[in-house]
């Protein structure tokens, strides 16, 4: 039997090989990217996209070029399927047709089939609560809004994390992540993401993209991590102003991440490495990368391996490019 030559020291994200990241629950999870030190790479990719490479879905390329956690989001709990996998049955004539262009719909592939596929924790997102956004939401996203039911069906399907995005009235917001917590108690890790503005769905946004009230008061509500803009990526996130956010979040007793989700997951390898480069200098524990690289799918894979070489090094990167998943 294989035996991790790391066995002997502190669990870490970092030299944790994909079985060992599959066995962890939430607070084990949740101490190994504590203990990593800041070196936890995150890529965001959808399902209600085309996979960028035929014959294997976007998430398989994420944890091929280094990332440690994979987010789907939308995954559609109700109606599962993941782009570039076989459908596990062909429920209509359409099916068959996106399999010719190989673009396979994978209908029936749950969060605990794609965990054990790519040896990584997954999560999957929850967009908007009932009083904010829903027309437009709905629109984009589908009904996946920020519900225990939703949520629940995420826990269910295999997600080790869910996580939740939104711009709207914090009391709604704050009524949701305490309603969620509630249902999914310690089966799952519990994130916000607030990466980029909202003018994806016609809003633009405030002065302040999220404030250290607001921060306070989300992470008291049972949040375990907080996403906030990397440097370089919104409007005045400078070094120190992340930073600023940064220690507010570790104040209130959460984890901390930084992404990159303003379309800059599909600029050119410099900026990706300046942006990871500057960002680290925050002290997040975890670094996050995007699902518009081209198209909405996912990050330009060359920018994950970027990012994480950044944040680092070879040594990291490469194994966790290169160790099985049967490991």
């Amino acid at each position: 039997m294989y035996k991790n030559k790391f066995a002997m020291q502190a669990r870490r994200i970092l030299t944790s090989t994909p079985k060992e990241l599959l066995t962890y629950n939430r607070r084990e999870l949740l101490e190994a990217i504590k203990m990593s030190e800041g070196r936890t790479i995150c890529a965001w990719v959808r399902s209600r996209g085309p996979n960028i490479v035929d014959g294997v879905s976007n998430a398989e390329v994420a944890a091929a070029f280094g990332s440690d956690i994979v987010i789907d989001m939308p995954y559609y709990p109700k109606n599962p399927y993941v782009p570039g996998l076989p459908s596990k049955e062909l429920k209509n004539p359409d099916d068959e047709i996106l399999a010719q262009v190989q673009v396979d719909l994978g209908r029936g592939w749950t969060l605990k089939d794609l965990r054990e596929l790519i040896g990584r924790p997954v999560g999957a997102g929850l967009v908007g609560t009932e009083e904010s956004y829903v027309e437009e939401i709905e629109a984009s996203y589908g009904r996946i809004l920020a519900t225990r039911e939703n949520a629940r069906l995420l826990v269910e399907l295999g997600a080790d994390i869910v996580e939740i995005m939104d711009w709207g009235d914090l009391e709604a917001i704050i009524c949701a992540i305490k309603e969620i917590r509630n249902e999914i108690k310690d089966k799952a890790i519990l994130a916000f993401d607030r990466i980029h503005g909202p003018g994806l769905f016609g809003h633009f946004a405030k002065k302040e993209l999220i404030t250290e009230d607001e921060i306070r008061k989300i992470v008291k509500a049972g949040v375990d991590i907080l996403f906030i803009p990397a440097v370089g990526t919104f409007p005045g996130y400078t070094v120190e102003y992340a930073s600023r956010q940064v220690d507010v979040v570790h104040d209130c007793g959460a984890l901390a991440g930084l992404g990159i989700g303003t379309s800059q997951e599909g600029s050119d390898i410099e900026t990706i490495r300046r942006i990871g480069f500057y960002s680290k200098m925050t002290g997040a524990e975890i670094y996050g990368i995007s699902d518009a690289g081209l198209s909405e799918a996912m990050p330009a894979p060359e920018n994950i391996m970027a990012l994480s070489i950044a944040i680092r090094g070879r040594r990291h990167t490469y194994r966790r490019m290169a160790v099985s998943p049967l490991r």
